[in-house]
């Protein structure tokens, strides 16, 4: 399954050959470069060895951003992964669960590598829709650069032959099923810190499912027509929809 790699301000040029060299190994093409901090020339491509095409087709831009235009899903790449459940951002899944559900579907899927020296930074995170780590020895968890793409790179190629014709959604409509769903959180009277929190873990849902194109539809459909609903029944103020809390009741003693 073709998808995007993006390398993010790579530090070391073998390690950019390296990568082009395990993309061609498991059938990918599709490279991309975000702000190298070396040139790619001479040791790039003698670590490229017969993933030369690969590199030398390579589509190198200054921001992140450019890197996603026209992508549905963003997967991005950590050691670093929550030690609190309430770290919603760095909530991992494995290249084996990644490709396993990836597979299944046809969409534009782009993987983010980081820095070697320091990663992906939170604000980078966040705009992924997944993460993915490699479980690793916690005396040593950090691996290298083209040790990484290999890894996911492999677990993917393995599901490669089981793909369907699943559509997944698209970034547009991901976008409108938030929107919908985020009204709905604040129709519901939810506290406002608690917002937030409930958009990124049903984000982190829909992502992680990789819903088809026809259940968007159907749930944007069901909450759009709930927060007409309630927005009707209130003369458009807005209410709690949980019930109250429970006043104690006391037993007077005569």
């Amino acid at each position: 399954m073709p998808l995007r790699v993006i390398l993010l301000e790579p530090e070391k040029a073998g390690n950019i050959g390296g990568v082009a060299r395990s993309m061609k190994n498991f059938g990918q093409q599709n490279l991309w470069i975000v702000n190298p901090k070396t040139s790619i020339t001479g040791e790039a491509k003698a670590y490229a060895m017969h993933g030369a095409d690969v590199l030398s087709s390579a589509k190198i831009v200054k921001e992140l951003s450019e890197a996603l235009k026209t992508i549905d899903v963003v997967a991005g790449t950590t050691s670093v992964v929550a030690r609190s459940a309430s770290n919603l951002t760095r909530t991992p899944i494995t290249p084996r669960e990644f490709s396993e559900r990836v597979i299944r579907t046809r969409g534009n899927i782009a993987i983010i590598f980081g820095r070697e020296s320091s990663g992906l930074n939170n604000e980078e995170i966040e705009r992924c829709d997944l993460i993915i780590t490699i479980p690793a020895s916690h005396e040593y968890n950090v691996l290298n650069l083209s040790a990484a793409v290999s890894i996911i790179l492999y677990e993917l190629f393995q599901k490669t032959r089981q793909a369907s014709d699943q559509r997944i959604i698209t970034g547009l409509a991901k976008e409108r099923l938030l929107a919908q769903f985020e009204e709905l959180v604040s129709l519901s009277g939810t506290q406002t810190h608690k917002r937030k929190l409930a958009t990124r873990a049903f984000r982190n849902l829909i992502s992680r499912s990789f819903i088809s194109m026809r259940e968007t539809s159907l749930l944007i459909g069901v909450f759009r027509r709930s927060n007409l609903k309630i927005r009707v029944n209130t003369n458009g103020r807005l209410i709690r929809t949980v019930p109250p809390p429970r006043v104690k009741e006391t037993t007077r003693r005569n």
